[in-house]
């Protein structure tokens, strides 16, 4: 698995609704900041899928080029704090044939998200984290 560094930021615009927290871990939440990100990603062009949940948080799948990356959302100690990462998973079978790895794709992905937030005037505070 190849990651992103963490973007963390504040904004009250994604409200966690009533019991989203049952697909996911107690506690993690991001369903709506996922679907603003897959509909944000959208309008630059990126091909992304539903929000989905994960033990770990909220993901929408992205393709790049030939590749898929994932962007991860999840709830920060607060309500209105989130994290954002996105990852790149390189099959066994891709490896054995040397195929490279995503990180062009990876890196594109993660610019374009970074780009959504800057531009949300509901999103505030956003600091990259390695």
């Amino acid at each position: 698995m190849k990651q992103s560094p963490i973007l963390t930021f504040s904004s009250s615009a994604f409200p966690i609704a009533p019991g989203e927290d049952a697909d996911t871990n107690p506690g993690i939440y991001g369903k709506s900041l996922a679907q603003w990100l897959s509909q944000q990603l959208g309008t630059r062009g990126l091909a992304c899928g539903e929000a989905f949940a994960e033990d770990f948080g909220w993901c929408v799948g992205v393709k790049a080029g030939d590749r898929g990356v994932h962007v991860v959302c999840a709830s920060g100690e607060t309500s209105d704090t989130w994290q954002v990462f996105c990852f790149t998973e390189r099959g066994f079978f891709e490896k054995l044939r040397g195929r490279p790895d995503a990180t062009q794709e990876l890196e594109q992905v993660f610019d374009a998200v970074k780009d959504c937030l800057a531009a949300a005037p509901e999103v505030k505070d956003v600091v990259e984290e390695e």
